[in-house]
């Protein structure tokens, strides 16, 4: 009876791991689910069908950002990067904001990880009047002096008739080496 080594089991174990994280990341944008809003709300579920062609369209091209924590806001978060980033160069990160409630204000604010810079917008942004299933767009310009993984986080907060709600989401930045030769 032969036994398998180690090594082999290692390696079974990482093969399933990889194509399980491969399936993962193969969802279709309607396997994501908003955060619920607390009753009485008007919402607006991606299951109903957003009436807006933008709203449709950025969840169809755009990537979803990551919730961080366990907050229910009736908020979605999307990102797109336009170009691939280059360390010491500038680049844009395209931002969808969908809110799934009406709320007479929303905030966005924009932090970033180590070695990223956020050289605009600068400050917490405002948007008033908000309707649920609209979509709200912020376009950043950043940069990182080195290559390696940065994160970019948005904190979504709605201030709803019951209270302020907030919703986190990170998203990944691959920031690429200068190519040789370049200035």
């Amino acid at each position: 009876m032969k036994r398998s080594s180690g090594a082999g089991r290692t390696r079974l174990v990482t093969i399933v791991g990889c194509g399980l994280a491969l399936a993962a990341c193969q969802r279709s944008p309607e396997a994501t689910v908003p955060a619920p809003a607390r009753v009485g709300q008007k919402t607006v579920s991606p299951a109903e069908g957003p009436a807006d062609p933008a709203v449709v369209e950025a969840r169809r091209t755009m990537a979803a950002g990551v919730p961080v924590g366990a907050t229910t806001a009736p908020v979605e978060v999307r990102f797109d990067v336009p170009s691939a980033p280059t360390a010491g160069q500038p680049f844009a990160v395209r931002i969808a904001v969908l809110p799934q409630a009406l709320a007479p204000v929303l905030h966005i604010e924009l932090n970033a990880s180590e070695g990223l810079v956020i050289a605009e917008p600068d400050g917490i942004l405002t948007r008033e009047k908000v309707e649920a299933g609209t979509l709200e767009q912020v376009t950043v310009t950043a940069s990182s002096a080195s290559p390696g993984t940065r994160i970019l986080t948005v904190t979504a907060t709605l201030e709803l008739p019951t209270g302020a709600e907030a919703r986190t989401f990170a998203f990944p930045l691959i920031v690429a080496a200068p190519a040789k030769g370049a200035t």
